[in-house]
């Protein structure tokens, strides 16, 4: 595969999960996190390490870039793409959701929300990866 297209795979991803994320967590679920009062940072700390949560987005769509170019078939690539995302989101939102909700004292509702919304989101940055990466046409 290109450098071309896994960059561009990486961006595509990237951009999915900030999106995502931001609707999720800034938008969704901001009245649930604001109900939790000082478990979680105040916004202006929160907002001070941003670069993190963009560092970790931006090395979690290169990986998920790099492991669906080795795992690509010649098959279609809407089908591979829904496909691995299942499987991303098998790796990272449920157990990441459900250990968070092992350690934090937040409720089951707020656990199966992040586990839906990160699943979806995990999809999507899978089917937009697998759209960049699909192989060239002979």
């Amino acid at each position: 595969m290109s450098m071309k297209k896994t960059l561009l795979g990486t961006l595509a991803g990237f951009v999915v999960l900030v999106a995502g994320r931001y609707l999720l967590h800034g938008i969704i679920l901001a009245s649930t996190y604001a109900e939790l009062g000082d478990l979680l940072r105040a916004p202006a700390d929160f907002m001070h390490r941003m670069w993190a949560v963009q560092l970790a987005n931006l090395a979690f769509a290169h990986a998920a870039t790099h492991i669906y170019q080795r795992g690509l078939e010649s098959k279609p690539w809407m089908g591979q793409g829904l496909r691995y995302g299942v499987l991303v989101a098998m790796a990272t939102a449920v157990p990441n959701s459900l250990i968070e909700y092992a350690v934090y004292p937040i409720g089951h509702r707020l656990a199966v929300h992040w586990i839906l919304g990160e699943g979806v989101i995990a999809i999507l940055m899978c089917l937009a990866i697998a759209a960049v990466c699909q192989p060239e046409k002979k």
